[in-house]
């Protein structure tokens, strides 16, 4: 999964789309679908810009306990010691 993104026309951060060259030199990034992420511009190469490459899934809220946020991992995401670390001795 890459970077989320939403291609806007104008304003956003100029990129420069080399999805089709191999290998894929660009920064992977994804169309959010949800319309959050960062507004990206596509340009030319004259113009010159941040090269991407495109993946092909898209962004959608992911149907879980916590509403989507993935938080209720973020102990073990955070390095949460194990009960066994912590016993006395």
């Amino acid at each position: 999964m890459g970077v989320a993104v939403v291609t806007v026309a104008a304003g956003g951060l100029p990129v420069i789309d080399v999805t089709a060259t191999k290998p894929a030199l660009g920064v992977p990034v994804t169309e959010a679908v949800n319309g959050r992420g960062i507004p990206v511009t596509k340009v030319s190469l004259a113009v010159g810009g941040v090269p991407v490459t495109y993946v092909a899934t898209t962004l959608q809220r992911e149907a879980t306990s916590d509403g989507g946020t993935g938080r209720d991992r973020a102990g073990a995401l955070a390095g949460e010691k194990d009960s066994a670390e912590l016993r006395p001795v």
